[in-house]
């Protein structure tokens, strides 16, 4: 008989058959208000996260029209923002990494919706063949984007950084 009860006691242990294991039985009841407890204090700190996420701010300033700015490892200036009938021109100078196409990275927030600049081929735009050269050099040339009522900033985004200027 005591060799029974020791086995029943054995397997109530976690399956630890050591003849000289002592541990307390615990009840279902008190086994599920823990659990309850533990989802509680999960909930409550996935709740505290989401509230220090909401309140994070990551501003990105937006700068003037001829500033300067490094962005990742291109130097980027937008040195006019001009609206047309056919569209919305941006000026723009970039130098820093050779071979990369000028038109990716840049964007347009105008009439609350965002844009991506025209690979269209003509005079003095940047078109999808246009790239960086080589030497450090600097490239000026035009981007032209959708006709919009009211243009909000342009934007230039590379190695995870972004800058903005508004007109």
């Amino acid at each position: 008989m005591f060799e029974s009860h020791g086995a029943m006691l054995a397997t109530r242990c976690l399956g630890w058959t050591f003849r000289a294991l002592t541990c307390s039985v615990v009840k279902t009841r008190t086994l599920l208000l823990l659990s309850v407890g533990c989802g509680l204090l999960i909930v409550l700190a996935g709740g505290i996260k989401l509230l220090q996420v909401a309140t994070d701010r990551a501003d990105v300033p937006v700068l003037e029209l001829g500033d300067e700015a490094l962005v990742g490892d291109m130097t980027v200036v937008v040195s006019a923002i001009e609206a047309t009938t056919s569209g919305v021109n941006v000026s723009v100078e970039m130098s820093g990494v050779p071979g990369a196409a000028v038109l990716e990275g840049w964007s347009m927030l105008g009439d609350g919706e965002l844009s991506e600049p025209s690979a269209a081929v003509s005079d003095g735009a940047c078109d999808a063949t246009t790239i960086v050269p080589d030497g450090g050099a600097e490239i000026r040339c035009i981007l032209r984007f959708p006709v919009v009522e009211a243009e909000q900033y342009v934007a230039y985004q590379r190695g995870g950084e972004l800058r903005r200027w508004a007109p």
